[in-house]
């Protein structure tokens, strides 16, 4: 150990690093050889300690500095990764509220079809409600999607004392096509006359629907005296239909409706080719009517055409 004194802090804790280089044991400052003097040391303020503290303080204010530079750097990403993710999110609501122009000539409009109505009568139900049931062929020259039908009554003056609207069975009613429609009029009063109107929206192009047959139908009296229509249907289409769906007027001799039903076959999938039984229930009619009135609808499964 060499006897010198440290120039830096004083210390005589003086050791030897290397053939030219001594070291401060206390403040660890190099000292070469020609450094080293027995003159007491220069003036200096503070201890080893206390320049302990100023180092320990400048570690804090470097780790403070890195800390506050490393969060500007990640809030400056952070903020422009924010900026980016919402003008991406601003863009794909633009892109999803983009107006597609559309063919005016494909573009479908609501019109008043030309047509005849058949079989129209008002059945009541135990609750004095009117249902207006009916045919109605379409001869608009155009296929029309979900048309609707108003019912308006007039008393004797002519003067409209209630109005209700309904719908068709079926959603597309091709040009030549009919469809039954009924409507509910809830808590009809008593009237004079009706008058029925029916508004639809033109299709650009004719639907092709599947094809089912209805066969070996038979009107039968139960037990109760209700009675039920009875028949098998045929899917005489190349595709699968689901939703199929047979609904049936019964009709008097003045052509005139007594009751109607609908029915849907319980399984879901309509193979091609295949033949299902169906059975429809006409609670309110009590006597045979004079001939009836049948329609079928489906959705085709798959989109294949027959050929």
């Amino acid at each position: 150990m060499n006897s010198k004194q440290c120039p830096t802090c004083g210390s005589a804790n003086i050791y030897q690093e290397s053939a030219t280089i001594y070291r401060c044991g206390d403040c660890f400052d190099k000292l070469p050889i020609g450094g080293m003097m027995d003159s007491p040391p220069p003036k200096v303020y503070g201890t080893s300690k206390q320049k302990s503290k100023t180092d320990s303080f400048k570690n804090w204010k470097n780790l403070i500095t890195g800390i506050t530079v490393t969060w500007l750097v990640l809030g400056s990403t952070f903020f422009t990764y924010f900026q980016n993710f919402k003008s991406t999110l601003n863009t794909t609501t633009e892109e999803e509220t983009v107006s597609i122009p559309v063919d005016p000539n494909l573009e479908s409009i609501e019109i008043i079809p030309e047509g005849e109505f058949e079989y129209t009568t008002a059945i009541p139900d135990v609750l004095g409600n009117l249902y207006f049931v009916g045919k109605f062929t379409n001869r608009s020259g155009k296929s029309i999607l979900m048309p609707k039908f108003t019912v308006s009554l007039f008393n004797e003056s002519k003067e409209n004392i209630k109005t209700s609207e309904g719908y068709a069975e079926k959603n597309v009613v091709n040009d030549g096509e009919s469809v039954i429609f009924q409507v509910l009029v809830e808590d009809a009063p008593s009237y004079f006359n009706f008058d029925i109107n029916v508004t639809a929206t033109t299709l650009p192009n004719e639907t092709i629907k599947p094809n089912l047959v209805l066969k070996q139908i038979d009107i039968k009296r139960t037990l109760s005296k209700e009675l039920i229509l009875v028949g098998k249907i045929q899917n005489k289409s190349n595709f699968t239909t689901n939703y199929t769906r047979i609904s049936c007027l019964l009709i008097n001799k003045q052509e005139k409706t007594v009751d109607y039903a609908t029915v849907s076959l319980e399984k879901e999938d309509f193979l091609p080719k295949e033949v299902q039984n169906f059975e429809l229930n006409f609670p309110r009619s009590k006597q045979v009517p004079n001939f009836y009135y049948c329609e079928t609808d489906a959705i085709t499964k798959e989109n294949v055409k027959a050929n």
